[in-house]
């Protein structure tokens, strides 16, 4: 009998199989880095979108709630005076100080502590003192029988004019936006202060400072088109939030009112 011939691979072959079995298995390796890599990287846009998302959206609400003309900015930090209520006034202390002065019934009436009235803000918002145009902090009595609120406030007070449309705001205390630290903060109930205060001018425990949002990567965020006679004010928020190497940027336009 003849003898069978023997099948087998030869070195050359043997090596071929394991260089090409090696590019595979680069290949895949990377394939599947890169893939979870992306994944991870869309993983964390989605997550800085959402915390810049939500941070805009807080900011953006606020803003439309703010006292004309009491936007302002300095550095990293928005400032505004919040109205919880407005009014119209019947009678109003303007020529000589007056501890009282009668409203039209307010829409929704006011339950924050502390509330101060405000008339005609067209400067020295913040400023408190008399003559001026906001006053010490004020309570309120129910409707008479002429449907008018008396609004008795703390110390006797002088507004620095009358209102065109006789309009009365009553506002809480400031509030401030700042970008510190690479985070992004809520202040509030640090009074009112005639030089905007900066980031270390204003509280430093909760509930008073109240984080938004980390990853913040710009460092001054906001900027003021102030009002004219013909337009209102805009804020223009452009924040940028970075984590690794992946960022997001989210830039809005919020008009204030301008109504005084």
């Amino acid at each position: 009998m003849g003898g069978s011939a023997q099948q087998g691979f030869t070195l050359v072959e043997l090596v071929a199989v394991i260089m090409v079995m090696g590019i595979l298995a680069v290949g895949t390796v990377r394939f599947i880095t890169d893939s979870s890599a992306g994944l991870a990287s869309t993983i964390t846009r989605t997550e800085l979108a959402g915390d810049a998302r939500f941070a805009i959206d807080r900011i953006s609400r606020s803003l439309r709630d703010a006292l004309p003309n009491s936007v302002r900015v300095a550095g990293g930090c928005l400032e505004f005076v919040p109205i919880l209520a407005a009014s119209a006034y019947g009678t109003l202390p303007v020529a000589a100080a007056a501890t009282s002065f009668l409203v039209v019934p307010f829409d929704p009436p006011p339950v924050v502590m502390g509330a101060r009235a405000v008339v005609y803000p067209s400067a020295a918002v913040y400023t408190v003192g008399s003559p001026g145009v906001i006053s010490e902090p004020v309570t309120l009595s129910a409707p008479d029988a002429n449907n008018e609120v008396t609004v008795t406030m703390a110390a006797a007070h002088q507004f620095s004019a009358p209102s065109p449309n006789q309009r009365v705001f009553l506002v809480a205390t400031p509030i401030s936006y700042c970008v510190d630290g690479g985070s992004l903060w809520r202040y509030q109930d640090y009074g009112f202060v005639p030089l905007q205060p900066a980031a270390t001018g204003l509280p430093t425990t909760r509930p008073n400072r109240a984080l938004l949002a980390e990853s913040v990567s710009t460092v001054a965020p906001f900027a003021v088109d102030t009002a004219t006679l013909t337009r209102n004010a805009v804020v223009q928020i452009d924040i940028t939030f970075s984590r690794d190497t992946d960022s997001v940027r989210i830039e809005d336009l919020v008009q204030v009112r301008n109504v005084p």
